[in-house]
């Protein structure tokens, strides 16, 4: 089978290009395609006739999407329909990424695959789920997977930043106290187990459609950050404050779980958490 693996040098990407290195891979960033370029990228595509389109590409910088919403949008958006587009015109399935920031956030309990219409609350949020409804407007051959508080060994692709594992763990190296927003509850998703959770629902004929794949369990970045300091036994002062102390561009929202509902359970983020952690000391 040929995959063809957009945003191959980010997080997920790179994971994605391991879990599939059985099958014959051509891996794309953005040196070797500019996806934003609708006639470019479709050219390109119908030359190489892949049998499975992966798209990882994505801006992921929510705050900065407030002021750069025609960029947020033309690469989360309307860069993922000319994909489907091709990918129907190929009469091949694609995979999409998506993310918690398409809901409000204000369900407690979290969120279903196909719960309710998304609300986004951010330019970010907006961008994402402009993608979902281009993929599904131009395809019907597609995985939508979401996913939250994605981390993971850094990528080495353009404009790649790190997780809020490894922010902390830099963090934590020369400071001995801090102050973490103890609010915004989702799920962490571990990079490889999604890559893993992907490979599982194309390899497992899964029906067309959206699927949630984030690691099992909840917290607020509070939370997070206390398993990640307990994990590294790092000793350092943690206290939960509001995320009023830190006023950014953008709005969040507040309970953003993702609940699987369509495959089987995978492992809770504080194993998934653990594993990674243990593997970069």
């Amino acid at each position: 089978m040929k995959v063809l693996i957009i945003g191959a040098k980010g997080m997920l990407g790179q994971e994605l290009v391991k879990v599939f290195s059985d099958q014959d891979v051509i891996a794309w960033d953005r040196q070797e395609c500019d996806i934003t370029n609708k006639d470019e990228t479709q050219k390109r595509v119908r030359e190489l006739g892949p049998n499975f389109i992966i798209n990882a590409a994505a801006y992921n910088n929510v705050d900065k999407a407030e002021e750069e919403k025609k960029v947020a949008d033309q690469l989360n958006g309307y860069a993922v329909g000319y994909l489907a587009e091709a990918a129907k015109e190929l009469d091949v399935p694609i995979v999409h990424y998506s993310t918690e920031y398409i809901f409000r956030g204000d369900k407690e309990k979290g969120y279903k695959e196909e719960d309710e219409r998304p609300d986004p609350v951010s330019a970010y949020g907006m961008s994402k789920y402009l993608g979902e409804l281009e993929l599904a407007k131009n395809t019907d051959k597609y995985y939508l997977i979401r996913l939250s508080r994605l981390f993971g060994k850094m990528g080495a692709g353009e404009n790649v930043k790190r997780s809020f594992v490894d922010t902390m763990l830099e963090l934590g190296k020369t400071k001995d106290e801090l102050d973490i927003v103890d609010e915004e509850v989702s799920s962490p998703t571990y990079a490889p187990d999604l890559a893993k959770q992907t490979r599982g629902i194309i390899d497992g004929n899964y029906d067309f459609g959206i699927y949630h794949a984030a690691n099992r369990g909840a917290c607020t970045w509070y939370g997070f950050a206390q398993q990640i300091f307990k994990d590294a036994q790092i000793d350092i002062k943690l206290n939960p404050v509001s995320g009023d102390k830190f006023p950014r561009p953008a709005k969040r929202p507040q309970f953003a779980i993702l609940l699987n509902t369509k495959t089987p359970e995978g492992r809770s983020w504080q194993e998934a958490l653990k594993e990674y952690i243990n593997e970069i000391k």
